[in-house]
């Protein structure tokens, strides 16, 4: 897991071809106008997600993790609690489905604030869940990127 400010993005940018073309789309669009879906930006290979939302107290915590993509997750408005944890034998609430590339796990997890301008990355041996924060009463903005692992 690397959490960090986009300011810092040239630091990770030799972390993969996928993950330095996530953070330089970042880096090079103005992201406040985008509106939600789904855009494919190298085929499946690479994939922008946008979304805004009423943050909200959730009282399920569900850890998710994935097996074929990387999760490179950008906040350009609003800020949420980002529960992490490294998958490690936890107890499987949902089997992994294929399709949605994804599976959920029991929820013991450490939490980090995530702003505007920062962004997050999670690798398939990372665990990862959203809350809203407790200190913003603000809208979410937030772009998840699905990167292809690279073989």
């Amino acid at each position: 897991m690397v959490l960090d400010r986009i300011e810092n993005a040239d630091r990770y940018l030799s972390m993969g071809d996928g993950i330095a073309k996530a953070l330089r789309y970042i880096q090079n669009n103005n992201l406040t106008g985008v509106k939600p879906g789904r855009y494919e930006l190298d085929n499946d290979r690479l994939v922008m997600m946008v979304f805004e939302f009423d943050s909200t107290n959730l009282n399920e915590c569900r850890l998710e993790g994935h097996r074929k993509y990387i999760d490179l997750q950008y906040w350009v408005a609003g800020s949420e609690l980002m529960g992490h944890d490294v998958l490690h034998n936890q107890p499987v609430l949902e089997e992994y489905n294929e399709k949605t590339d994804c599976a959920f796990y029991t929820c013991i997890a450490s939490y980090s604030r995530v702003l505007p301008e920062m962004f997050v990355i999670y690798y398939p041996s990372d665990l990862h869940t959203a809350v809203s924060d407790p200190l913003s009463d603000s809208s979410v903005k937030k772009i998840v990127f699905k990167i292809l692992v690279e073989a």
